[in-house]
Order: C-alpha cells, then sequence, then structure tokens
C-alpha cells in the first residue's frame, strides 16, 4: 500500500490501494534542470525511441523508500538509461532539494549508483520554484511509477504492487522490453552522444543544439544530398547554441557538432 497525501488541513498520512494513481493516458512534457545540474526534456527522450519511467515520490515516505532499491535493481536491470538501453528511468521527489534527494539515493537505493535521472523540489522547475510534475500527472499516492511509450501513450498508470524487482520485469515485458547490461567503460564517442541534443522537434523558426557536458566547437547543418546549408564555429565556449532556421525549406537535415575533437549527427526536422 501507498502513502497517500491528503489535503494540507490534514496532518495525518494513510494508505490506499489504487489501480491507477495518475489520471493521464498520454503525458505530458517534463523539462527543467536534474539534481546534477543536467537539462532534461522528456518529449526529447521519447521522440528519440526511448520507452520512460517515472517514478514520482518524496523522500519520508515509507513505501518510497522500500520500493527504492527494487527500482534501482531494474534500473541497472535495463541498461542503466545507456545508450543501448530501451528504458529510461527518471525519479522525481516532490519535496525537498538536491543535496537531500542525492542523500536519499545513496540511502535507499544504492551507496555508488549510478542512478536514474533526478529531480528535486527546488531545482525540478525550469523555472527555479517548485516543481508541480506532480500535480501535473494528478498523482496523490507515493510511490507511483509509470511507463510511457515513444508514443506519448501512459501504457502503465501505476506499477503496483511492486515486491521484487522481478514485478518490473513482468511489467515491462508485457510491451515488448528486454533486459539490457548496463554499459562498462563508456567511451567519449557515446558520452558525447549521450550528452547531445536537439530541440524542439520538429522545428520551424530556430532549432536549439545543447551538450550537457561537452563545448560545441563547430556547428554545421547537412541537408538530404550532403550539401552544408549552415556553418558556425562559435567564438566563445558555449554547451548550447540557437540557430535561426526560417530560410531552409521543410524537410530532414542532419546537424553535425565538433564537440572537442568528437563529430556527433544528428537527425532533424525542419516543419
Amino acid at each position: 500500500m501507498k502513502k497517500l497525501l491528503l489535503s494540507l488541513s490534514v496532518c495525518a498520512l494513510s494508505f490506499q490501494f489504487a489501480s491507477a494513481q495518475t489520471t493521464l493516458t498520454t503525458a505530458v512534457n517534463i523539462t527543467g534542470t536534474d539534481i546534477d545540474g543536467n537539462p532534461y526534456d522528456l518529449f526529447t527522450s521519447l521522440n528519440a525511441g526511448k520507452y520512460v519511467v517515472v517514478d514520482f515520490l518524496f523522500t519520508t515516505c515509507g513505501p518510497c523508500q522500500n520500493c527504492a532499491p527494487k527500482l534501482w535493481q531494474a534500473f541497472t536491470n535495463y541498461g542503466c538509461n545507456g545508450p543501448g538501453s530501451q528504458i529510461e528511468f527518471i525519479s522525481i521527489n516532490r519535496d525537498d532539494n538536491n543535496a537531500v534527494m542525492h542523500s536519499w539515493e545513496a540511502s535507499y537505493m544504492n551507496a555508488t549508483g549510478p542512478y536514474p535521472i533526478g529531480f528535486s523540489g527546488t531545482q525540478g522547475s525550469a523555472t527555479g520554484r517548485s516543481q508541480t510534475f506532480h500535480t501535473t500527472y494528478g498523482i496523490t499516492a507515493f510511490p507511483t511509477m509509470i511507463l510511457i511509450a515513444p508514443n506519448k501513450t501512459i501504457l502503465e498508470q501505476d506499477m503496483w504492487p511492486i515486491n521484487t524487482a522481478a514485478d518490473f520485469t513482468t511489467y515491462f515485458q508485457a510491451h515488448g522490453l528486454n533486459p539490457t547490461p548496463c554499459a562498462v567503460g563508456v567511451t567519449e564517442t557515446e558520452k558525447a552522444e549521450n550528452s547531445f541534443s536537439v530541440s524542439p522537434v520538429p522545428a520551424a523558426n530556430r532549432v536549439t543544439f545543447k551538450s550537457s557536458v561537452y563545448q560545441l566547437n563547430e556547428i554545421k547543418i547537412v541537408d538530404l544530398m550532403g550539401k552544408t546549408v549552415y556553418s558556425s564555429k562559435p567564438e566563445s565556449d558555449v554547451s548550447s547554441v540557437d540557430v535561426d532556421i526560417t530560410t531552409l525549406e521543410a524537410g530532414v537535415y542532419f546537424a553535425e557538432v565538433n564537440m572537442n575533437g568528437t563529430i556527433v549527427k544528428r537527425k532533424f526536422v525542419k516543419a
């Protein structure tokens, strides 16, 4: 059973059974800065073909603490958010701050990590205010763990009860998702590719190229015929570049970005 968040006028926590703790059937975007200072955009992950598990929690919730090591085991069984994994895991803490969330991960998930992408209350919002993702998704019972497909359909509105990590496997395999070993010894190329994002998808007037790890040394946009239609070398060390694409014709293009000597290519669509 889960801890249920009651109205502010009630001081006690109670338990309830629930078959669907989110009220949504289609995902709403989750954007902001994670507890490690990296930008995150749910729809970017979904558009890249990832399935996403969202774990809604709060750190003093007993059932959340009990479930955490089982979620962590599922996270490691399914690739640790690595480049070959089908599933991406994110944990959203309703309250607190980054330091509390880091401590919670080490205490209740695993002492050494790695961990799912984490959000905490204050830093989980692009605006700097308390994140309200749990409210957006209609979450009133914790923990609530949902599974979202790349087409933004919420396949599982509440994966519960979870007695062992194998219970997650049952949910995942029902949707054709298979375990993947965690990547060991990630190369610089893989690190660069994993850090790089293009948004929005599709793009209309402007497109943003961003790396959460490296500076962008050179940027090219190439059309399907291999012709370079845009080229730039930022004069200063920047990790995000916003490019005006209003003059480009609608269609498919490729971004080619040099990050510390590593070339990363990414397809995007001009609407």
